[in-house]
This record gives C-alpha cells, sequence and structure tokens, in this order.
C-alpha cells in the first residue's frame, strides 16, 4: 500500500508539515497536486514523498489525483524545503511560489508567438497603421511583443496578421559569437575551470559582461541542458530580450510580470518539457521547472529588487545558489559593482573571481566631475541645477546630443541637511540618517528608533542653514521646461510609466530621437543602451546618500556608477556630472573614480565594526493588525520574551514602522541582530512560541532590504 506524504495549499501554522494519506491503487509521484480530505472539507495538496512502508495507524484516502505529471521536480521539491528554514516562510507558501495561479487554474497555454513583420500597403485606421508600422521599423517581433508595444491586445494583432497586413516572418539564423577580448577569454577559462564553484564576473559597464554569459549558456545547451538568465524586472528591456533571441534564435522563453496568464501557461510547459532551452527572466523565473537545468546567470546581482517583499521573502540569489547545487548547474554572478555580501563571500573563497577591467571596443570609461553644491549656494545660484550642469546641457542640445537627468528619490524618505556643512542629522546609535516625520514633527531612526526633536541649528557646525532636503523629479522636469523651451523633454517614473508597455514605448521613443532630455528616477540609470547620451546628470546625489538604511552609501555608489555607465557609449564620448552636497564622502569619491576596491574597503571596514552584514545577522519582525493598542502590546510582549529567552540576540524596538499604518493595518517593527544565524535560529523558536493572537499577524524578514 502506498502512502503519500501531502502539503495541503493553506498558509496557516497548523498545517504547516506534511500530512500521510493512502494513495491506494492511484498512479501518483512527488510533485503532483491531489485532492485530500481535511476535517469535514476537502483541500487541495501537493505530494512531496511517496512510500510503501505500511502505515502505523489507518489513513485517509487520496480522493482524487489533479495531474497527469508532476508539476514539481524532486530538486524544486527539496529547494521548497530548504526555504522554510532559511526564510522562516510556510511551506505552502515556498510551494504556491513555484507553481503559477494560471497553471493550478488550468488556464489553457496561449497560441504559438510567431515573429512578424510587415505585408502589403499600410492598413487604415490608427490602431491598425501603428500596430503595421511598428511591425516594419522593427520586424522579427513576435505577436505579443507587437501587442505590448502597440498598447493592444493580441487579439487585435492577430486579426491584422489573417487579413495578410502582416506576415509570418522566417526565422533569422543566430548571430555567429563575436571574437572575446583577451579579459572575456580570462573570465570565460576562469568560470569553465571552477566546476561546481560560483563565478562572481565583476566588469565595468559596457565592458562585454554579456558576452561571457553567452558563451557560458552554448556551453550548457552544447551539453544538452537549458539555461536561465535572471536580470531585474526593470532590466528586462525588448533590447534585452532580442539580444538573447538574436543569440540563441526564436526558442527563448520569456518570463516577467506583465505575461498574460496564457503566456506564462505556454512558457512554463516548454521549460518543464524542454522544448523552450533558453529563458531570460526577472526574479520569479528562478522556480520554473526546467528538465534539466545546466547554468543561472544572475545580472547585475546586487540590486536589491532581487529580494521579495511578500512571503516567501526570498533573496534571488540565494535561491539561484542552492537550485544550481540541487540541480548540478553552473552559477554566474555579474555586476559592476557586486554587493558587499557577494564580494566578501569571493574573498573568503567561497566563489571565484574574474573581472572585465575596461569597456569593449576600447571606448574610455565617461569623466566625472563632482560638484560641490554648497560653493553653488555660497555664490548666488539657488537652482537645482549647478552652472556647470547648466552650460553642459546647453552645449549637448546645440550639438544635438542627448541628455539623461536622473533622481535617486525612493519612497517618500527625507532628511535634515545641513547646506553648511553638507552633514546630514545622523542616528547617534545606527550611523545611519534620521527620517524626518511630519506627525508627531520628530526626527526618527528606522533601525533602532531611537528618536529626537527637529533641530533649529545644525548639531555639526551650528549653522542655521538646516532645513528638510528633498526634490522630485516633476520639479526637475518643469525646471527642464522653463530653462529650455525649445526642448523635447520625457519623464520617467512610477507616475509616468506604470506599465510595461509604457516603459517599453518610453525606451523606444528616447532610442529613436523623439526626445533630447529624459527625466526620471533610477529606472532609467540601470541596463540601458542609447547611444545618443553623451551628458549624464546626478541632480541630487545626496537623497539617496542619506537614505534611513545601512546600505544607503552602497546603494549610491552602485546607481552612480551604473547611471554613469549610460553616457558615452555611442561614438561620441559621454561625461558625468554629480551635484551633491557632501563632495567628500567616500561613496561620491569612489564613484568619481569608478573605483570599486576602495569603497569596498570602507564599506568592509563599517559593516565589520557595527555588526552589519556580512558580519552579522538581521532579522526583521513586523507584528500588524486593525488594532493600533493591540499590535504595540502584542509587540511589546514579544520584545519582553525575546529579551529573556535569546542570549546573543539584540532585540532594537518595537517601535512603530516608519509607516505605521499601512493598508488599513497598524505596523510595530523589533530588529533583532546576531553575529551568527544560530543565535537568530534559536529565536525564531521562541517567535514560533509567541505568535500573537488574531487579528495580530506576525511576520519575519531574513536580512531585511528595506524597512519601509
Amino acid at each position: 500500500m502506498a502512502v503519500v506524504e501531502v502539503v495541503v495549499e493553506r498558509a496557516v501554522e497548523a498545517l504547516d508539515r506534511t500530512l500521510s494519506y493512502e494513495a491506494g491503487n492511484l498512479t501518483v509521484e512527488p510533485g503532483m497536486r491531489v485532492l485530500v480530505p481535511l476535517g469535514r472539507q476537502r483541500a487541495t495538496g501537493i505530494v512531496v514523498a511517496r512510500d510503501t512502508a505500511a502505515p502505523p495507524r489507518p489513513l485517509k484516502a487520496v480522493l482524487a489525483v489533479l495531474d497527469d505529471r508532476p508539476l514539481l521536480t524532486p530538486a524544486l521539491l527539496d529547494l521548497a524545503r530548504w526555504m522554510t528554514g532559511r526564510y522562516r516562510c510556510y511551506w505552502p507558501q515556498a510551494l504556491a511560489a513555484m507553481v503559477p495561479g494560471a497553471v493550478r487554474r488550468g488556464v489553457r497555454p496561449a497560441p504559438e508567438d510567431p515573429p512578424l513583420l510587415a505585408a502589403g500597403a499600410e492598413p487604415r485606421g490608427p490602431v491598425r497603421a501603428r500596430i503595421w508600422t511598428l511591425a516594419r521599423e522593427t520586424p522579427g517581433l513576435t505577436l505579443s511583443e507587437l501587442a505590448r508595444r502597440a498598447g493592444v491586445q493580441p487579439a487585435v494583432v492577430r486579426r491584422l496578421w489573417k487579413a495578410g497586413g502582416l506576415a509570418e516572418a522566417d526565422a533569422p539564423a543566430p548571430d555567429p559569437p563575436p571574437l572575446l577580448t583577451p579579459a572575456q577569454e580570462a573570465a570565460l577559462e576562469a568560470a569553465r575551470a571552477a566546476g561546481r564553484r560560483p563565478l562572481l564576473l565583476e566588469g565595468v559597464t559596457g565592458s562585454g559582461k554579456t558576452e561571457v554569459y553567452f558563451a557560458l549558456m552554448a556551453d550548457a545547451l552544447a551539453a544538452g541542458r537549458q539555461a536561465l538568465l535572471l536580470v531585474p524586472e526593470i532590466a528586462l528591456t525588448p533590447q534585452t530580450v532580442e539580444r538573447v533571441r538574436s543569440r540563441f534564435g526564436p526558442r527563448v522563453g520569456i518570463w516577467h510580470s506583465a505575461l498574460s496568464d496564457g503566456e506564462r501557461v505556454r512558457t512554463w510547459n516548454g521549460v518543464r518539457d524542454g522544448s523552450i532551452p533558453v529563458v531570460v527572466g526577472a526574479r520569479s523565473a528562478v522556480f520554473l521547472p526546467f528538465a534539466r537545468l545546466g547554468i543561472i546567470v544572475l545580472d547585475e546581482e546586487h540590486e536589491s529588487t532581487y529580494k521579495q517583499d511578500d512571503h516567501p521573502r526570498y533573496h534571488t540569489r540565494e535561491v539561484a545558489e542552492q537550485r544550481a547545487g540541487l540541480e548540478g548547474a553552473r552559477l554566474v554572478l555579474g555586476s559592476a559593482t557586486p554587493s558587499v555580501e557577494t564580494a566578501w563571500r569571493a574573498r573568503q573563497g567561497a566563489m571565484v573571481r574574474a573581472r572585465l577591467p575596461a569597456r569593449y571596443h576600447g571606448r574610455p570609461l565617461p569623466p566625472v566631475t563632482v560638484v560641490d553644491m554648497r560653493a553653488e549656494l555660497a555664490a548666488g545660484n539657488r537652482s537645482m541645477f549647478s552652472r556647470y550642469l547648466l552650460d553642459g546641457i546647453s552645449r549637448r542640445l546645440e550639438q544635438g546630443e542627448q541628455v539623461v537627468l536622473f533622481l535617486n528619490r525612493r519612497g517618500f524618505a527625507s532628511f535634515y541637511l545641513c547646506r553648511d556643512c553638507g552633514r546630514a542629522v545622523t542616528c547617534p546609535h545606527c550611523a545611519v540618517t534620521l527620517t524626518y516625520h511630519a506627525s508627531p514633527s520628530a526626527l526618527r531612526c528606522h533601525y533602532c528608533f531611537h528618536s529626537e526633536p527637529v533641530p533649529a541649528v545644525c548639531p555639526h557646525c551650528g549653522s542655521r542653514r538646516i532645513r528638510h532636503f528633498g526634490v522630485g523629479t516633476e520639479q526637475v522636469e518643469e525646471a527642464v521646461a522653463r530653462l529650455w523651451p525649445q526642448a523635447r523633454v520625457l519623464r520617467a517614473d512610477r507616475d509616468t510609466v506604470g506599465t510595461r508597455s509604457q516603459y517599453e514605448a518610453l525606451y523606444y521613443r528616447f532610442l529613436h530621437g523623439e526626445a533630447d532630455i529624459l527625466v526620471g528616477t533610477q529606472m532609467i540609470a540601470k541596463g540601458m543602451d542609447w547611444p545618443g547620451v553623451t551628458l549624464v546628470g546626478a541632480v541630487a546625489a545626496d537623497v539617496g546618500l542619506n537614505l534611513p538604511d545601512f546600505r544607503a552609501a552602497e546603494r549610491s555608489f552602485q546607481l552612480l556608477v551604473q547611471a554613469a555607465g549610460r553616457a558615452g557609449r555611442g561614438d561620441r564620448p559621454g561625461e558625468v556630472v554629480i551635484q551633491t552636497y557632501n563632495p567628500g564622502h567616500y561613496a561620491i569619491e569612489a564613484a568619481a573614480r569608478y573605483d570599486y576596491e576602495g569603497f569596498l574597503e570602507q564599506e568592509i571596514g563599517f559593516r565589520r565594526e557595527l555588526g552589519y552584514p556580512p558580519f552579522g545577522c538581521l532579522w526583521l519582525v513586523e507584528l500588524r493588525g486593525p488594532d493600533a493598542a493591540a499590535v504595540a502590546g502584542a509587540a511589546q510582549r514579544l520584545a519582553e520574551a525575546l529579551r529573556a529567552q535569546a542570549p546573543g540576540v539584540t532585540v532594537r524596538g518595537p517601535a512603530p514602522a516608519p509607516i505605521p499604518r499601512l493598508r488599513g493595518a497598524w505596523r510595530q517593527h523589533l530588529l533583532l541582530a546576531a553575529p551568527d544565524p544560530g543565535r537568530l535560529e534559536a529565536a525564531g523558536v521562541i517567535l514560533a512560541a509567541q505568535v500573537p493572537n488574531p487579528p495580530v499577524e506576525m511576520a519575519v524578514t531574513v536580512d531585511p532590504y528595506h524597512m519601509l
């Protein structure tokens, strides 16, 4: 008699375990979904193990098997089990991340997605004409890509195809691999010699990391295995997809949040049966059911968007490494500015490190000019633009070149800054910037929850020229329009680019020269290749530098270097201008020199002194519920229990979350810190015993990347 162990698809603590059922004569394997009795109800679950040993007691029987073949591979089942321990999530939550809702609901796969080109004369009607023009300008776009760029449903494109306005394009032959530079060859050989050890490929922007990725992916395909290229969602541009398809042909799967349910199922099925050999995708593609996974490439591995904010709160980098180990696959991490954690692991010998120190084709990195905005203010310039940047923009416009102006503003974060000494008000305990809260008026630390009144004078130099600091992309756009009324301006932020189709449309408008100046947030600073851009301006580098986060300096350095890489990628040389009130900050100085090693040395010293990762571990515990007093009381009781029963764990808080009320729920935070993960695991036992009563809920984030 066969016995199966089933995880029921309900993310509650009481069901965070396997339940045993008798399978009888049913054909059932691990990874399949089954219908089982659960009390007086029925529930769907996933089989995670099968045993033929006789059970010690009578068991209820499986009612039905819902799949004809496993949805999840043995490696994915093992990965889900690992995630429950690493990320303090329920087993059903880990399994749910691996099976898309469209697959669970039985959505039919979308029809095949053929490449199309314009046919015949331009059709009548603005919508059809727009689709036809797109197909003429970029022949070979797939039906779904045409629909997204035109802002229409795929059925509209399909009707034009059937009417003869479009024709199926012959799949072009894959591009032959280019001749690699000596540095690329050395990196490739280092990866091949690394065996099962991960490779960290560190290369300046424009150095040709992608060609090394492609060569290693081709190795996997030649061995009869599949390849996964992971990129941040924001960098999954049409340009990226076209480049992968030009090398590996049309059977490249795409995986991102804008796919329709049918497209998602089609790609998922193709990956599972092996008919899709290569996938380029965003974060969740790490869970696709590859039949024969041979390599995982994680591009821009430093990106904070690889951290999932909702349960299961995983980090893609860690999951990719774990999965590569389970599958016997190669792992490649790539970045111009690797995360401190990854760089430290490479120094400790946990991975092989290879470098590409120069741009491809010998193009120089653009020179960086740092402008001290304190001097501008002293000279009477109260504009958000320095005189140097004003002159640079005017010259580029006169020469018919393009300009990118970016502002690294995230969330609501704001701070108090002295415009004489250039220093922000910081926490005396955590070395992070205090955040200004208007109600009640105070400066608060989002780490240890220290609070102090808003100062009337600078605590560092005594100047009265201290104020709340902040500027937004809309203000920059308005200033540009006022100063250069003849310039064509585009703005890219969450207000103007809310969908993937809007993002793609903006990308192509700027690529095709339909605008002279692009103003935006960090979304325009990453992964874009606009050959016409010769000037990049960081309007207010201090905004990112003074966020209440111990990673603020690291993120600012990474973003400035990434943004600098957007300039001078074409035939004309580029330039970068960084405006700051704190030009002596080590992140600014290192970014201006493209000095990653210099930055890393200072940052590692800071992290080691304060016990931040990679020299310590953090857990963020959030309690939330509809009643503020109940949430605060539960948080206080939990903090007292942890302080009494978890030796070696520093408990900070509780205190209201930086955003105290979110989506109708009041929130309290505790931050747990320890020098090693074992001590926090012991604290996890206490957390499990102190789960608050409903409607108060508790969530744990391991190694949090955002504190809001």
